[in-house]
């Protein structure tokens, strides 16, 4: 009798193999998943605005249970009857991120020119 470790095991050795015949293709496409452009490295500017913009995709609502078409209407239904309740808190999130984003940017040109200036050996202002 197996136990739960190696049911991990073969479920990931499944998954691995379905990834190798092309199989979980698109399924996270559209889905913001970390981009590897940040890695290692600072995001590109235009990402990080991206990024900043909340915005809820109802196509995106899935469930991956067996028969799992009663659980993702159940889902579409809810972020129906909330949608002016979701509109409101995305509008807000999103406010915030661009205007944290915005500072954020200041600082770091400010930052920038105060280094040029020590390097150059002028006083900062």
């Amino acid at each position: 009798m197996s136990g739960p470790d190696d049911a991990l095991e073969r479920a990931r050795e499944a998954a691995a193999a379905k990834r190798r015949r092309g199989g979980y293709s698109g399924l996270n496409e559209g889905a913001d998943a970390l981009d590897p452009t940040i890695l290692g490295e600072k995001a590109p500017a235009t990402l990080l605005s991206e990024w900043a913009v909340i915005e809820i995709e109802p196509a995106l609502l899935y469930s991956t249970r067996r028969g799992g078409a009663p659980v993702t209407a159940l889902k579409r239904l809810l972020m129906r009857l909330l949608r002016q309740y979701f509109v409101e808190l995305e509008a807000r999130q999103t406010r915030f991120n661009l205007g944290a984003l915005a500072a954020i940017s200041e600082i770091e040109q400010r930052m920038n020119r105060l280094e040029r200036e020590a390097a150059a050996g002028s006083e900062p202002e």
